[in-house]
């Protein structure tokens, strides 16, 4: 096991790495879900774009 002290120091670090870790695998699960169509931003559009004509003029 590991030693745990009282040290402020020593727990903030701790702390700093559990906030990191976190974010890295809520990084990982939301890219995996984009890659997978899983994003909220599924569903009917409500228009069809501003594009009414033809490109480049």
């Amino acid at each position: 096991m590991t030693k745990h002290t009282n040290d402020p120091a020593e727990q903030q670090q701790r702390e700093d790495q559990q906030v990191q870790q976190d974010a890295s695998k809520n990084r990982q699960r939301a890219e995996a879900e984009e890659v997978a169509g899983k994003h909220k931003n599924d569903g009917v559009k409500d228009h069809q774009g501003a594009d009414k004509g033809p490109r480049g003029q």
